[in-house]
């Protein structure tokens, strides 16, 4: 396990000099700078040539290691709920915050099994230069692929991403010989809630659904607005009897929260179609045997879970 920082800093590239919140070493000097340009330069020509975050960071490593031995990095950023490790983590850790006069990148913290010298953290400190842009432009390459796949009202995946996801899904399924589940849900009455209350409540009522979704799930299951106010969830590593008991324990925790829209209470309630995924199937059928058993769930009244 990596002990504590050996050193914590931000360093701000907008400016002439660093800026360390725990100053341990001197700041690079001339010489230091002017020993590192070359391998500097050569780096930050390396790392225009992909937007894809995990190979930055791998190419990145791969530059930075003949000017500091490292047995790896850590890339932290909230904002974008993004964590990457890239080789290994080891004894001996130094971290920065890199930020900009527009924008905080994330957090990188280095790792090797032997104290970092003053020597080490400068050059470190010169090559992470040639980071900035290309990782500002990797992140928002990221974060526009991400909108182009997420609903814009609930946060939820879109329809492409569904697709997607559950191609793969299966895929991964058939091969590993691993469970999958998927539930097709929507809101009963749900036109009832637009026509007496407005759109904008609808729009409020589908939030707190997925708000709940992502409250009840794990972290692993994808959740996405198939459209109106459907949702699908793909649970994977989920059997049939798993799957079940998620989808009911989303459908009482539904039921059981009005919303308060305005001066005005809304009670919901949502119809859960099941079924898992067997040998035979492919995404079109998969999916078409949940919606049927929704479907079914709707002829009888809604707000109950069923699976196929």
């Amino acid at each position: 396990m990596a002990t504590p920082l050996q050193t914590s800093n931000t360093i701000d590239f907008n400016s002439a000099r660093l800026s360390l919140s725990k100053p341990q070493q001197t700041p690079p000097s001339e010489s230091i700078r002017e020993d590192y340009s070359e391998r500097r330069y050569r780096m930050a020509s390396s790392l225009q040539t992909t937007l894809d975050i995990e190979q930055l960071l791998q190419l990145f490593l791969a530059e930075l290691k003949p000017s500091v031995e490292l047995d790896g990095l850590a890339y932290i950023n909230e904002n974008q709920r993004l964590q990457s490790v890239t080789g290994r983590k080891a004894s001996h850790s130094c971290g920065y915050r890199l930020i900009t006069a527009n924008d905080h990148l994330g957090e990188i913290v280095f790792y090797r099994n032997t104290r970092f010298s003053d020597q080490n953290l400068q050059a470190i400190e010169v090559m992470l230069s040639a980071l900035i842009c290309p990782l500002r432009n990797a992140l928002s390459y990221r974060e526009a692929v991400q909108a182009s796949l997420s609903d814009p009202l609930t946060g939820a995946g879109n329809r492409i991403a569904l697709n997607n996801a559950l191609a793969r899904e299966i895929n991964l399924a058939s091969r590993f010989k691993q469970p999958l589940s998927i539930l097709v849900m929507d809101i009963d009455r749900f036109k009832h809630v637009n026509d007496t209350f407005g759109h904008s409540a609808g729009d409020a009522v589908l939030k707190q659904l997925v708000d709940i979704i992502n409250k009840i799930n794990r972290n692993t299951d994808l959740t996405f607005r198939y459209g109106g106010d459907e949702i699908v969830i793909l649970l994977n590593r989920t059997n049939a009897d798993g799957a079940l008991v998620i989808a009911e324990r989303l459908r009482k925790a539904m039921d059981s929260v009005p919303l308060q829209f305005g001066d005005d209470v809304i009670h919901t309630t949502v119809s859960i179609g099941v079924t898992a995924f067997a040998e035979q199937d492919n995404a079109e059928t998969m999916f078409t045997r949940a919606d049927k058993a929704l479907y079914l769930i709707k002829s009888e009244g809604g707000n109950k879970v069923i699976g196929l």
